[in-house]
């Protein structure tokens, strides 16, 4: 299961840094303090690719803990997370 963008922007907003990342590839600047690098692509990859287990782990671990305190949290009310939770049919 893929996470929707909104719900992707609610765990871990970092598709900014990618689109600023992915820039740089294209145009670089020098001047500009965030300079594309090796590890800084691959780091953002990185945390993109945890946001999604992040959220696939979580639909199945509130199953398997419901009462945890973890889960008063907003982002596990939010709409887009229920309805995550929804799709997953879990």
């Amino acid at each position: 299961m893929n996470p929707s963008a909104r719900m992707a922007g609610i765990v871990w907003a970092i598709d900014e840094w990618h689109d600023r990342l992915a820039g740089k590839e294209l145009s670089p600047d020098n001047n500009d303090p965030s300079q594309l690098t090796v590890a800084a692509n691959a780091f953002v990859q990185v945390i993109m690719m945890l946001r999604k287990t992040f959220i696939q782990g979580s639909l199945l671990t509130m199953e398997l803990h419901p009462c945890h305190p973890i889960w008063q949290r907003s982002i596990f009310s939010d709409p887009a997370y229920l309805s995550s939770k929804r799709s997953a049919a879990i």
